[in-house]
């Protein structure tokens, strides 16, 4: 088989278009297995958020041409963004061991094994990407280290490091700002909380989430709902969105909660944590109808999750009579409210959005129950929340992964990764 045109497919990565250039390689493979043109078509699924075809790909590639750093690396992608710390942590470190030489694969396996509660293999993978080229992200997460341990005077050191090496690094700052506001008194922190929102915040989405997140721990919930609904609004980030409805529920309003929520799991259906947590919220409203049509709705995209829709369905009492099911949730396909982005806006982030615990009403499962997503100890973002992607080179795709609901079958639903 001739080489496919892989310069063509580069060019369509890094201008955006990953449909075109999902197109330009599956056409040009067929039913061949060419390992480097596999490789890249895999990391373009993972980007657009297809994780199915992903791991297609890299299992085709692999059969062809065996292990690589490469694709250790993308399987150490995929696992991470699917929430499987252990295994993202396994593949990253066989990545390293093949020969890949990027700081960003230390960088991941040093945040996959933070997430796993191992501060002393966080460390020792971020002091490797430092030694291998002072990363501003290695840097930053040698301050996540410090402040899961509360050495909020250390890690504000260590964010400060990553800030100077990337003075125009939005995420660094961003965790930079969010420590000193935690060193300060409460009564000033608010202060600085409101002016940091009228002003840095505004050009910084990343700031804005470190207040939205701070507003929630401070249990005023509907101003961090508000808070991430202006970054939905500036970014058409689905992170946030989710985000919002979390906020949202929280705060008691369940109808507005379930309408944003409805609407984030038809462009993400492969997200666990929303499933549950949307199916949970529908059934103590008794909102079953409302349920019963978001579901049908998001069969044609649920892939992978097809079965446990159904699974769903099956548990739903019958339609009554003359009661034929819409196309999605109640409020998903209706004007949106104020400062929430549409179901199908361009930009999203992918799954696994940690969101901060709280206490469970009586009679009512807990976050882990119902599959409700927490923030971490750190208080650390995950990669849904806007953690920097690996290279300049990537910046297309990582700007805005591309969702993997009703978005990704859209001609022109590529916009993100």
């Amino acid at each position: 088989m001739a080489r496919p045109d892989l310069d063509t497919v580069l060019r369509l990565k890094r201008a955006g278009d990953l449909d075109g250039a999902v197109i330009a390689l599956e056409s040009a493979l067929g039913s061949h297995a060419h390992p480097a043109a596999l490789v890249q078509l895999a990391d373009i699924q993972l980007h657009r958020g297809r994780f199915d075809e992903a791991e297609e790909a890299l299992e085709r590639a692999e059969a062809e041409a065996g292990t690589t750093a490469a694709t250790a690396r993308l399987r150490a992608e995929l696992a991470y963004r699917t929430g499987r710390f252990a295994d993202a942590a396994r593949c990253y470190e066989q990545a390293a061991a093949l020969g890949d030489q990027s700081s960003w694969t230390l960088v991941q396996l040093g945040r996959s094994r933070l997430r796993l509660g191992d501060l002393r293999g966080a460390r020792s993978a971020a002091a490797r990407a430092i030694e291998r080229d002072d990363a501003a992200s290695a840097w930053a997460l040698l301050g996540d280290v410090e402040r899961r341990q509360g050495h909020l005077e250390e890690a504000e050191t260590m964010y400060a490091n990553a800030h100077q090496r990337a003075p125009a690094d939005q995420w660094a700052h961003a965790k930079l700002v969010e420590v000193r506001l935690l060193r300060l008194p409460p009564e000033r922190r608010a202060k600085e909380m409101a002016v940091l929102r009228k002003t840095a915040a505004a050009d910084n989405s990343h700031l804005t989430a470190v207040l939205a997140r701070l507003r929630s721990e401070e249990g005023d919930h509907v101003a961090a709902a508000s808070a991430w609904g202006e970054r939905a609004e500036r970014t058409g980030d689905l992170y946030a969105r989710k985000m919002r409805g979390f906020a949202l529920r929280r705060a008691g309003q369940l109808p507005e909660a379930a309408a944003v929520l409805g609407a984030c799991l038809l462009d993400d259906p492969h997200d666990l944590v929303l499933f549950r947590t949307y199916v949970h919220l529908q059934r103590k409203r008794g909102a079953l109808d409302e349920l019963r049509r978001t579901l049908e709705g998001l069969l044609p995209y649920a892939g992978s999750r097809r079965g446990a829709v159904y699974g769903e369905l099956r548990k739903l009492p019958a339609a009554p009579a003359g009661g034929e099911a819409g196309p999605a949730a109640a409020g998903a396909e209706q004007p949106t409210t104020a400062g929430e982005p549409g179901p199908t806006t361009a930009g999203v982030e992918q799954s696994i959005p940690p969101g901060e615990p709280r206490p469970a009403a009586a009679g009512e499962p807990g976050p882990i129950a119902t599959g409700e997503p927490r923030w971490g100890t750190a208080g650390e973002p995950g990669p849904a929340a806007g953690e920097p992607g690996p290279a300049a080179a990537d910046a297309a795709g990582r700007s805005g992964r591309g969702g993997r609901g009703r978005q990704a079958g859209r001609a022109d639903g590529a916009g993100g990764s």
